[in-house]
């Protein structure tokens, strides 16, 4: 999609304004190179090339900084514009003189993620590939992080392509007997249909890691719920391996939610521990059961906890009929004091489908490994060589189900016989949909909302 290429020249702090020991900033636009030779010589400085510099301030002269210039000529650069890179001291003062020496020399303050927008509106980047680059900065997770740097580098990017491309191949054929039936004849039913499941297929591939993709990048919350003295505290520590929540043999401890920040299959996870749920007449005790209550409605992932030495009570009873539209795991904690084995096969034909049960005796770390791999496993994490791009975004999960939808109808339209006329609307539809994720039908609202979430100077 065109957009209008920019007359002005932005800059911005592109790192942290602390103490550190390099600072940057960042100018780029037409008159980058002419504000850089305000501050220092730079006009004939050849492109990706750096170069000690004393950097002064434009009016005094005034010397602000030692530092090294970088010089990145259009349209090699990664806004697509000349750009010049000031690598300065970091330190909040030194940084600002500079800036605001850019400032004077005719350069504005960029807007959040304006030098994103320019490599996009540039073609440097497509929209998925751009707004990978806020994904890359904020990622919590190694896994996260080479989600992101895949879609970066346009892996997803191409999949959609792909899938564009054979949509467009269906609708050359329809175009084709819709505007020359004498030379074409009628639409070849089985190419099309064939062009229409690959496509179709593809995009299916796409959306089967979506839950996971969007877990990766954005967390989920875990939380442990049972009546009291069933060790959701001890279970919280193994998890974390720290001792984060007080555990005691008297019931009712935890009277707050007391949370932990993991990591499971590269997945962000906020692990909560609840107080116990049970009838109580202490205040202050209740409001911690409401509390938990409130945090099993908000939960990603409901790890149920069970006491093997005591067995199943009508509370238990009670918790796992609450938790029949929930996506949850049962824990069968103290596992080495009750026969966990029996009360595994009672809960079998009770608990919903898909319901993991797993046997814990969490102070000596039993069980653990397997509680883990049971929560990333709920949280959709892929098997071991999984390796098709990942969707992290629920702005492109939403555009693959549209352009799957329109597909599917086509489909429908193309089974019973109708008008090719009508099967050309849906695959322009699907088009449009999938167009929405690189960029290329994206509407101006959508892409100025994607860029605004960027951090300045990037």
């Amino acid at each position: 999609m065109a957009r209008p290429l920019a007359t002005d020249t932005i800059v911005a702090i592109a790192t942290g304004a602390g103490p550190a020991g390099i600072g940057i900033v960042r100018i780029s636009g037409p008159t980058a190179l002419e504000i850089g030779c305000r501050l220092h010589r730079v006009r004939h400085q050849p492109s990706h090339t750096l170069r000690y510099a004393m950097i002064r301030e434009p009016i005094t002269g005034e010397i602000l900084d030692d530092a090294l210039v970088a010089v990145f000529r259009a349209p090699r650069s990664f806004t697509g514009e000349d750009v010049v890179e000031i690598q300065g001291h970091g330190g909040s003062v030194t940084l600002k003189r500079v800036f605001s020496a850019c400032l004077a020399a005719g350069a504005r303050a960029a807007r959040a993620g304006e030098f994103s927008e320019r490599a996009f509106t540039n073609g440097r980047l497509d929209l998925a590939q751009a707004e990978a680059v806020a994904d890359l900065i904020a990622a919590g997770t190694v896994a996260a992080q080479r989600a992101a740097r895949r879609q970066a580098a346009g892996e997803l990017s191409d999949e959609v392509r792909t899938a564009g491309s054979l949509l467009k191949g269906v609708l050359a054929r329809i175009h084709a007997s819709i505007d020359f039936p004498e030379e074409v004849g009628e639409i070849d039913a089985p190419a099309v249909a064939a062009g229409l499941a690959s496509a179709g297929e593809r995009l299916r591939r796409l959306i089967s890691g979506a839950a996971y993709g969007r877990r990766l990048r954005d967390g989920i919350r875990v939380v442990l719920t049972g009546r009291p003295n069933v060790g959701k505290s001890s279970l919280l520590n193994a998890l974390a391996g720290s001792d984060r929540a007080i555990v005691t043999p008297i019931p009712g401890t935890t009277r707050d939610i007391v949370w932990e920040d993991l990591e499971i299959d590269g997945i962000p996870v906020r692990a909560l521990d609840t107080a116990g749920i049970r009838a109580t007449t202490d205040p202050i005790e209740r409001i911690g059961v409401d509390r938990a209550r409130q945090a099993v409605e908000s939960a990603d992932i409901v790890v149920a906890v069970l006491d093997a030495e005591s067995g199943l009570e009508p509370e238990d009873h009670l918790m796992l009929a609450g938790l029949s539209e929930r996506l949850c795991i049962v824990a069968i904690n103290k596992s080495d004091r009750g026969d966990a084995h029996t009360l595994t096969t009672t809960l079998r034909s009770t608990l919903p489908e898909g319901c993991r049960i797993v046997a814990t005796t969490a102070p000596r770390s039993i069980g653990i490994d397997a509680l883990r791999r049971a929560i990333g496993a709920a949280a959709g994490a892929p098997g071991a060589g999984a390796d098709a791009p990942l969707v992290t975004s629920a702005r492109h999960e939403a555009a693959i189900l549209r352009a799957l939808k329109d597909i599917e109808e086509a489909e429908r339209t193309l089974a019973v016989g109708l008008p090719p006329e009508l099967i050309a609307v849906d695959i322009h539809a699907a088009l449009q949909a999938l167009g929405e994720i690189t960029g290329e039908a994206a509407r101006e609202d959508i892409i100025a909302g994607i860029f605004a979430r960027f951090c300045i100077g990037k």
